[in-house]
């Protein structure tokens, strides 16, 4: 499957394309065009408990996270897709917030740019605190587009409750390196993001 972006976090995470520099909490929007049609990745099979974990080795240093399926089984699918297929590597943290988000995704950065995926929404019972990681969304002149999180995501510098009833969907946790994701930069690359082996 080929990929590319749909991007927007509302709030202080509105935004088709984001600038590489602070704007107060929000991202610079361009007029989007409406979303393709949406996608729906494989979702894992059901394993009670188990919780994949990712591995991000960034310019800083290591960022394990830990996704939730049962929370967001087809989020959850999409993201491991994108990480097996090394839709990541090399791609640049395109978004620094200090307090708030570090942003990485975008598809204007990746290899093929001239395709998309977007993703139903899901409600995931995850919160926005410090270190979670959650979809960005697309957002329009109306507001934010449904089912319009594609390839970006957003990992949480510190909490955000404010987000929770936004409709972006949460899907996991960074549980290792959480001192790497403050000392994120623009512009820092994500060398190579890795599942790692169950169990």
């Amino acid at each position: 499957m080929r990929f590319a972006l749909i991007v927007a976090i509302a709030v202080g995470l509105a935004g088709c394309r984001a600038t590489p520099t602070s704007t107060g909490g929000k991202a610079v929007a361009e007029k989007p065009s409406e979303p393709p049609a949406v996608t729906q990745p494989e979702v894992l099979p059901d394993r009670e408990g188990e919780k994949p974990q990712v591995v991000l080795d960034t310019e800083k240093g290591e960022i394990t996270l830990e996704l939730d399926p049962a929370a967001a089984p087809l989020t959850v699918a999409n993201f491991l897709e994108l990480v097996e297929s090394g839709f990541y590597n090399g791609m640049p943290f395109h978004r620094v917030e200090p307090g708030f988000v570090i942003q990485a995704g975008d598809p204007k950065f990746a290899a093929d740019p001239s395709v998309s995926r977007s993703l139903a929404d899901e409600t995931s019972p995850i919160k926005h605190l410090r270190g979670v990681i959650a979809m960005a969304r697309l957002f329009g002149p109306e507001g934010m587009i449904p089912n319009s999180a594609g390839t970006q995501f957003y990992i949480c510098l510190g909490d955000a409750p404010h987000l929770d009833a936004m409709g972006f969907t949460a899907f996991g946790k960074v549980v290792k390196g959480i001192e790497v994701i403050d000392q994120i930069a623009v512009g820092d690359k994500i060398r190579s993001a890795n599942v790692l082996p169950a169990g």
